[in-house]
């Protein structure tokens, strides 16, 4: 199953242009919560609420999808749904304040409204985390709740670090790495490491499955950004990147000594023109090909982690999540 992310929603949480995880996400399927349960969880009934999850409900969620693959590889009889649940929720929440981060003034205001439309009118992020922490409470595994909380302080950390980026500064490969793993790589070590506890797993293998969510949220960070630019509208995608001055490893990778100044200024002020030009050089410097050695790594370092667990399909399963994000 591939997904073109040329008509990506930022709350959707689309799969990359050109992943394959129809095979994995059949694997899990009767572990895996409906879409109209997590609707009903994040705004009742409302029809805006319905109508994005009904557009987007031939889209595999892969936070859920990793949770069941983790608790299963690790030897769960049965997946919690409710901490599936909590994951979507996290994402949606992080999704928002993200958002919201470009909703600051100016012309910064009227890039985000025009960019992100409804999306952040009926979301709540505060709303949305309450919502977590209180499925979390009462879940089966209340050490789960441990893990949350530690995933919103990681977040916390990725907001700080956008706060800062957005007064102009070029972001380098650090940035990259630390943003990367207070966001998609918190988020997916949360998912895999609840899969764990469902298991009851012991701290070895807890700590394995973490590290391979961590990994895998690297490789699925730089996966969104290069599929964007390559196969979708890499103009408006870097946009709404620069809207939250997210660091965009292409960006940062690519081999043209002007195009950090450019992305600053982007940052500042965020136009169609200046995201354009930046689209451009990324193309013209190579830096889609160059941030293929990190996500080789990141993938390898994925796979690695998963040693620890017994070679059942589950474990497959993860290792071939890995392969595929690297190929997209």
């Amino acid at each position: 199953m591939t997904r073109d992310n040329s008509d990506h929603d930022p709350l959707s949480g689309a799969v990359p242009w050109g992943v394959e995880i129809g095979d994995v996400s059949a694997l899990v399927g009767g572990d895996l919560p409906a879409d109209e349960d997590l609707a009903d969880l994040v705004g009742g009934r409302h029809p805006e609420a319905r109508d994005l999850f009904d557009a987007r409900e031939h889209i595999p969620r892969i936070r859920p999808i990793l949770v069941a693959l983790a608790a299963r590889s690790a030897g769960a009889e049965a997946v919690d749904r409710d901490v599936q649940h909590v994951a979507e929720l996290l994402h949606l929440a992080l999704a928002v304040h993200d958002l919201a981060l470009g909703r600051e003034g100016g012309r910064r205001r009227r890039v985000a409204r025009r960019l992100i439309k409804r999306s952040v009118g009926w979301l709540g992020g505060n709303h949305l985390t309450l919502r977590a922490l209180e499925l979390a409470r009462y879940g089966q595994s209340p050490e789960i709740l441990g893990e949350l909380l530690d995933t919103l302080r990681e977040f916390s950390d990725g907001q700080a670090l956008c706060r800062e980026l957005q007064e102009g500064l070029v972001p380098t490969e650090q940035d990259w790495l630390e943003h990367a793993d207070s966001y998609t790589g918190a988020l997916f070590s949360f998912c895999c490491r609840a899969g764990g506890w469902m298991a009851g797993s012991d701290p070895a293998t807890l700590s394995a499955l973490g590290r391979y969510g961590r990994h895998v949220g690297r490789l699925w960070h730089v996966a969104e950004d290069v599929a964007a630019i390559r196969h979708g509208d890499g103009p408006s995608h870097l946009l709404t990147r620069a809207l939250n001055a997210r660091p965009v490893l292409p960006v940062i990778r690519a081999e043209d000594p002007e195009i950090g100044d450019h992305w600053a200024d982007l940052v500042i002020d965020p136009t169609p023109e200046g995201s354009e030009e930046i689209t451009r050089r990324v193309w013209a410097s190579g830096g889609l090909q160059r941030c293929r050695a990190r996500m080789v790594r990141e993938s390898w370092a994925a796979r690695r982690a998963l040693s620890v667990l017994e070679p059942t399909p589950y474990r497959r399963a993860m290792e071939r999540l890995t392969v595929t994000l690297t190929k997209s």
